[in-house]
């Protein structure tokens, strides 16, 4: 989700968006699992997820500080942000919160420092990432660890000669560019830590998912489905190809022939001096 108030979400914010993104953050746990692995991330630790959404990555950390830990989540969608603490609580983890509040002001509204702040899939979303990340870093405590995970769209591809990974691309590429998102945000992310003054990253890590076309299409289609309003609207594509690009899309679904390449997800992590 966006952080900042302003801030043009391209997915939009439907009810369907909201199932999609708890279906994504599914299917991303084992990575913010592996990742939290690698940074120590343990009981009662307290903790801040930054662009939240429906509140996943918080049900990790919840189970990973404990009841004596605390989780704190911020997004700037207060329904989906209502909805996830409800969830959240419903399910036991009482030691979670979220405050509804723009990631560019984040010092006047979370005064608290954390063991660990992270984001996922939130860089590449940003207007200004550089002052989004300083802002996230000075909320972690000394000796603590900002944690952000972000994609590299531009990896997708396919063996595949159907026109769906290249319309799927093209749609990508040119919403991203004209609303001055950052497809590549994984890869820039190192760079950013050390332009925002963070420094040079502690570690990083490259991981992904080569996928069977039939299980890939629906995934791929229903990030399509959420971009589109927006792609028509900018030009970007027309009612002809999205037609075309859902028919192959339910053909690709029965296809047991050709694999994709998921986009990448990229983990950066540095620790603040003691």
């Amino acid at each position: 989700m966006p952080a900042h108030a302003d801030s043009v979400y391209v997915m939009g914010t439907t009810d369907e968006e909201y199932e999609r993104l708890r279906r994504q953050a599914l299917m991303y746990e084992p990575f913010a699992v592996a990742a939290f692995d690698r940074i120590g991330l343990g009981q009662g630790m307290s903790c801040l997820d930054v662009g939240c959404g429906p509140g996943e990555v918080m049900r990790l950390m919840a189970e990973r500080v404990g009841p004596a830990g605390r989780v704190v989540g911020l997004d700037v969608d207060d329904k989906l942000a209502r909805q996830a603490l409800g969830a959240l609580h419903g399910k036991g983890y009482t030691q979670c919160s979220i405050v509804t509040a723009d990631l560019y002001t984040l010092e006047h509204t979370v005064h608290e420092f954390f063991d660990v702040v992270y984001a996922r899939l939130l860089v590449q979303h940003l207007d200004d990432p550089l002052a989004g990340l300083k802002q996230m870093y000075q909320r972690v405590k000394p000796g603590g660890q900002l944690l952000i995970q972000d994609l590299y769209l531009s990896a997708i591809d396919s063996d595949s000669p159907s026109n769906l990974l290249r319309e799927m691309r093209a749609v990508v590429d040119g919403v991203w560019a004209k609303t001055g998102k950052d497809a590549r945000a994984g890869m820039t992310l190192p760079g950013h830590f050390i332009r925002a003054g963070i420094g040079v990253p502690d570690g990083t890590d490259v991981a992904g998912g080569l996928l069977p076309l039939r299980e890939a299409a629906g995934m791929i289609m229903s990030v399509y489905k959420s971009v589109l309003p927006l792609a028509l609207k900018l030009g970007v594509t027309t009612e002809e190809r999205s037609k075309q690009f859902f028919a192959e899309g339910a053909d690709a679904a029965q296809d047991d022939k050709f694999y994709v390449l998921m986009p990448l997800i990229i983990s950066v992590w540095k620790k603040k001096p003691d």
